[in-house]
Order: C-alpha cells, then structure tokens, then sequence
C-alpha cells in the first residue's frame, strides 16, 4: 500500500515538473534573436537589398538593336519597278539594323547609382532593427517589473487574509471594532483588483513580444527576473560615437554618396554616344544591290538639349547640402537627448539608493512595530492597515523607479545603437 501511495505521489509530482518545464524562459538576448530572424519587416528590407544588386547588374546593358524593313526610293507607279527599253527599273526593298552603343562612362555611373541605392537599404534595415528591439526591450523589462509587482501583491493578500482571519477571532471576543474589520475586506478586494490588472499587463506584454517574433500570439513563455543596470551615466559619449553606430546617420552618409552617384550619372549624360547603322537595298529590275553604312554621334552638349542635366545637377547639389544638414541636426538633437537621459539615471539611481537604504527600511520597520502592538493590544488595526499601506506603496513605487530606469537605459542604446 505505501509502495502505491508513492508511486502515485512520484507520477504527480513528475506530472507537475514536465508541466513547468513546458514552460519556456526567454532571455531578452533570445528574444532579440528571434526577431532578427523571423520579423517580416528585416526581410522586407533583404529583398529590396537583393532586388538594388539585381539591379546593378544589368545597369550596364546596352539599347537594343533596331531593325528594319521596306521600300526605298521606290515610285508609285508599279509599272516603273520593271526594266524596259528606257532604264533597267527604279526603286528596291530595304533591310535596315541599328546599334547604338552608350558611353562607358555612363554605363559605369549608372551602376555606380544602383549599388549606392542597395547601401541605402542596408543601413535603413539596421535603423528598423535598432528599432524593433528597443520595442522589445521594453515591453521585456516591464514585465520583469510587472512580475516584482505581483508577488509583492500575492504576498499582501496573504498577509490581509491573515489579519481578517486574525480580526474575525478577535472581534468574537469583543477585541477588535467591526469597521476595522471592512477596512480590511476592502483593501483585500482592491489587491485583488491591482493583481487582475497586473496580470492582464503581463498578457499584454506577452502578446507584444510574440507579435515582435512572429510567433502565435498566445504561445505562453516566460522571462527571466534579473535586473542588469548599466553605469551609462558615467559613459563619455560624444558626435563621434553617433556617427560610428547609429544606422540612420549611417544612412543619410549612404543617402548622401546616393545623390552624388545620381549627379555623376547626371552629369555623364553630357558625353555623347555613339550607334552604327547598316542598311542594304535589294533593287528592283535589273538594278545592283546597294549598301549605305553610317557610324552616328549624339550632341547632348547642344544648348537646347543640355538644360535638364545641368538643372539635374545643380537641384541635386543643393539634396546633398540638405541631407548633410539634416545629418548636423540629427547629431546635435542625438547627443542633447544623450546627456539628459543620462542625467535621469544619475537621478533615478540616487531615488532607488534612498528608496533601499531609508525609505522601505523604515516602512518595514514601523509596519513591524504596529504589528506587533496590535498583537499585544496596545494598538487599534486602523493603525496596522495604515502601516502595511504605506510599506506597500512604497514597494510600488521602488519597483516603478526600477521600470524607469529600465526604460532610460533602453533608449540611451537605442540612441547609441547598443543592442
């Protein structure tokens, strides 16, 4: 019978350990993985990637060849196409191909503008990354908050159980006042109530790191709990580090070696190009079969020609101008919000040093000692529930510093591009 009685025991207990082992915990660096892999919008940007390559493949193909047939020089007079006694016959039928060949140069600058399009891409993909994970990261971290909330609020309804339970005893003995006793009740249910919305948080939370992984959206998994602080207020950062790693800088850089890739092209099209053209003539009567052979040159340097690639060239320098101003203000906006964050988190660092050295100490410290004079009747459960209260809150808002933190430090590397 004891050997029954265990055996069923062990199948419960292993039924339970498989159940949380289905359980699956993310860490944020397997998250972030995730994302880089599946997100549709990364992948958006690879085809388009490959497509400006394909692209600068074929840059340098010339026009195609033109063909041609029919009559030349030939009367309307059918009866004239036939030798007779006056002439050996007039007109003939014409076969005609044409090949232009179009300046080298232009041809290499044309490339040259197609592969600076698919550097552009590239570096807009690592800005929607830098992107995609900041997103992640913070609904990351505030679940980890979100986690340190709810136990602390699992562990005040328990305590509020205990003291209704303990207040029920008391007040059949005549010990403790009945409106003591509702206070309680409903501090109790209002608990209950933050502990709903907290797990409904933690749901939410879920959801949007699944969507961020291109997972079901109910796929349930869990996160670790350990908070990484860094000490990035004491980072020297300056408009080099935000050149060197925001891809959005990166771009314009790329934006800018773009339109200068696009005015060289402009500005080739001021050389000419060169064709070649072969007719033959197969005469009619009793005419000798004729050739005409032409090499042709086009003039685009000819005043009426030449106004669109000059204009091209001119518009296009002042896009450069503006692209390397927009990168001016990127850098000086970047490096102002840089120093305030980092300024928020020497000051949200100091909150939390006086939150654990002072503040939830002696919270503690005076919800004990109201304890325990309520136990040896010397003090009233208003003053108990008061205390427990303010311990409360104060857990609640350390752990809302904590969040903060979290979320500057988030958008200090996103700012940096720090994965």
């Amino acid at each position: 019978m004891l050997k029954t009685k265990g055996l069923i025991i062990a199948i419960i207990t292993s039924f339970f350990l498989s159940g949380e082992a289905l359980a699956q915990v993310l860490t944020i660096d397997s998250v972030l993985n995730a994302i880089e892999k599946s997100h549709p919008e990364l992948k958006m940007y690879d085809a388009q990637i490959n497509a400006y390559d394909t692209y600068a493949k074929g840059a340098k193909a010339l026009e195609p060849p033109q063909a041609g047939a029919g009559f030349f020089m030939t009367p309307y007079n059918t009866q004239m196409w036939k030798p007779n006694e006056m002439n050996k016959g007039m007109g003939s039928f014409m076969l005609s191909v044409q090949q232009m060949f179009s300046n080298p140069q232009k041809l290499n600058a044309n490339t040259t503008y197609m592969q600076s399009m698919s550097n552009v891409e590239k570096e807009m993909k690592g800005a929607t990354k830098n992107e995609l994970f900041s997103m992640a990261k913070m609904s990351y971290y505030e679940w980890q908050v979100l986690k340190k909330k709810l136990k602390i609020l699992t562990e005040s309804e328990e305590l509020l159980d205990y003291i209704i339970q303990s207040t029920e005893i008391r007040y059949t003995y005549g010990m403790d006042k009945l409106n003591a006793y509702y206070k309680a009740k409903a501090m109790l249910g209002d608990i209950q109530q933050m502990k709903i919305m907290t797990e409904t948080e933690i749901k939410q939370k879920m959801i949007e790191l699944n969507t961020l992984m291109v997972r079901s959206k109910e796929h349930e998994f869990d996160i670790d709990t350990v908070f990484i602080f860094k000490n990035y207020e004491t980072a020297v950062t300056d408009t080099t580090d935000i050149a060197t790693n925001r891809s959005d800088y990166k771009a314009l850089s790329k934006n800018v070696n773009l339109l200068q890739s696009k005015q060289l092209y402009e500005y080739s099209r001021r050389l000419p190009d060169f064709g070649v053209k072969y007719d033959h003539m197969l005469a009619f009567g009793t005419q000798p079969q004729q050739f005409s052979l032409m090499a042709m040159m086009t003039i685009p340097i000819a005043p009426w020609s030449s106004k669109m690639y000059k204009a091209s060239v001119a518009g296009l320098s002042y896009e450069i101008e503006a692209v390397k101003n927009q990168q001016q203000t990127m850098l000086n906006n970047t490096s102002g919000f840089i120093q305030n964050i980092k300024s928020q988190i020497r000051n949200k660092k100091q909150q939390i040093e006086l939150y654990e050295k002072t503040i939830i100490p002696s919270m503690r410290k005076n919800y004990q000692a109201t304890l325990l004079a309520y136990e040896q009747n010397t003090e009233e459960l208003f003053m108990v529930l008061d205390a427990w209260q303010n311990l409360k809150v104060s857990q609640l808002g350390y752990l809302d510093l904590f969040n903060d933190l979290l979320q500057l430090q988030v958008q200090y590397e996103k700012q940096l591009e720090i994965k």
